[in-house]
């Protein structure tokens, strides 16, 4: 006979606490009498493939997804638990699985993009039992007073539904579950190690981010400290300083920290310390991370597509000179300049920076927009599909702004968050 095994494949959730598709594969282990198996692919679709001539993953994003899955092997080593990293997709990884164990079920976080989706049929059209479970969202499927269909079309509309309507609120954190022992038999031609693209932080680089849950936890504990929160709304739009804004995004992105824990210590920081419109303000910057989330879903495959969800021209081509001007930071706009500069070298900017620099992308040098969100999607250590593609389909007006796109002026935005020019002139010299 075969050992059975429940497989918890990792996708975007490198952590062990507040993780209900771990807890769900966790209990489903204990039930059936199975071996708990943690699985991540190194897919070729994420790590090799191209997209617009552009690379899927940059050495930014690369390091720390590498640093993540160390941590989340040792996390779960410490348990008893083992994590199998593969090369291969996930249904290529389960198949060859298939030929030592018998696999129960597949359970994971629910796909936010189309390439997930895809995948996530692809496995159960094997034959495999797979499920999938909401894990980084604020909200349940089950909570949400509407289907994907009837998604509110707007931020402002969906934010007054998830506020004000009663029964709708995140459910609290997890603990971490018991997990069961691994056995020794080995996985299927296993990577034992992974070797990062990039291995070092960047030494500019404002806010120094390493990969998985204890950094995650020990960040957000000193930003709390720091009582930054309390002044949060004042200071977000700020193009650089390591406490204007709560510099979360890579964790939340690799699922290193649980929305739902920021959420609720938020709350605990208001009991403390009061409550005010900043430390509002940062749940409502976590309620437009949750809209893009179902917004992508929503949308499936159109928010890839050049006319974007909304079946809107937005102009804009492809020429090679223009893009490469744009990406190195040799526009001639110095906000723009210095914020690209950040980018390539960093691997992070501003929220405020990136609404700046696809403006300009899309309004002054008239390219494709999906050109930045590719090159965005290549840089970025904190790149979220929904988030990066929702954004960068709400400038160009394709998306859910429903003023049709966001043009900014270049010249008084530098004026207004950068007035000494202390931030062009460090990515500038």
């Amino acid at each position: 006979m075969k050992p059975e095994i429940v497989v918890w494949l990792v996708r975007d959730t490198c952590r062990l606490s507040d993780n209900p598709a771990l807890q769900y594969a966790s209990k489903m282990a204990k039930s059936g009498g199975a071996q708990l198996v943690p699985l991540a692919c190194l897919e070729p679709r994420r790590w090799a493939d191209k997209q617009f001539g552009l690379p899927r993953v940059g050495e930014h994003w690369a390091r720390f997804r590498t640093e993540c899955l160390q941590s989340l092997r040792n996390d779960l080593s410490t348990r008893g638990c083992g994590l199998w990293i593969s090369a291969e997709e996930p249904v290529r990884a389960l198949i060859r699985a298939r030929q030592a164990f018998r696999v129960c079920t597949v359970i994971s976080d629910a796909p936010l993009g189309t390439e997930e989706r895809l995948e996530t049929e692809r496995i159960q059209a094997e034959g495999f039992q797979c499920e999938v479970v909401n894990t980084d969202e604020l909200f349940r499927f089950e909570q949400l007073s509407f289907d994907l269909v009837g998604l509110p079309a707007t931020f402002s509309k969906f934010r007054r539904i998830v506020e004000k309507k009663p029964g709708i609120s995140p459910d609290p954190p997890q603990s971490i579950p018991k997990l069961t022992p691994s056995f020794d038999q080995p996985w299927p031609d296993p990577i034992e190690w992974i070797e990062p693209l990039g291995n070092q932080i960047s030494p500019e680089i404002e806010v120094p981010t390493r990969g998985g849950e204890a950094s995650a936890l020990e960040h957000w504990k000193a930003y709390l400290d720091s009582r930054a929160l309390s002044h949060y709304k004042l200071t977000r739009n700020a193009l650089c300083g390591p406490t204007q804004s709560s510099h979360l995004s890579a964790w939340l992105s690799h699922g290193c920290i649980s929305v739902r824990q920021v959420w609720y210590d938020i709350l605990d920081y208001e009991r403390r310390e009061g409550a005010n419109e900043s430390t509002y303000w940062l749940r409502f910057e976590l309620l437009w991370r949750e809209f893009f989330h179902w917004y992508s879903r929503a949308c499936d495959w159109t928010l890839f597509r050049r006319r974007g969800p909304n079946d809107k021209d937005a102009g804009g081509d492809h020429n090679r000179q223009r893009f490469a001007i744009w990406s190195k930071g040799d526009t001639g706009c110095d906000i723009v300049d210095a914020a690209m500069r950040e980018l390539n070298q960093t691997g992070w900017m501003s929220n405020r920076a990136r609404q700046l620099v696809a403006s300009h992308l899309v309004y002054e040098s008239n390219l494709d927009w999906r050109l930045g969100a590719a090159y965005f999607e290549s840089q970025l250590v904190d790149f979220d599909v929904a988030s990066n593609w929702g954004n960068w389909a709400y400038i160009a007006g394709v998306g859910a702004d429903p003023r049709g796109g966001r043009i900014f002026n270049l010249n008084d935005q530098a004026d207004r968050y950068d007035p000494d020019q202390i931030y062009r002139r460090r990515w500038l010299q």
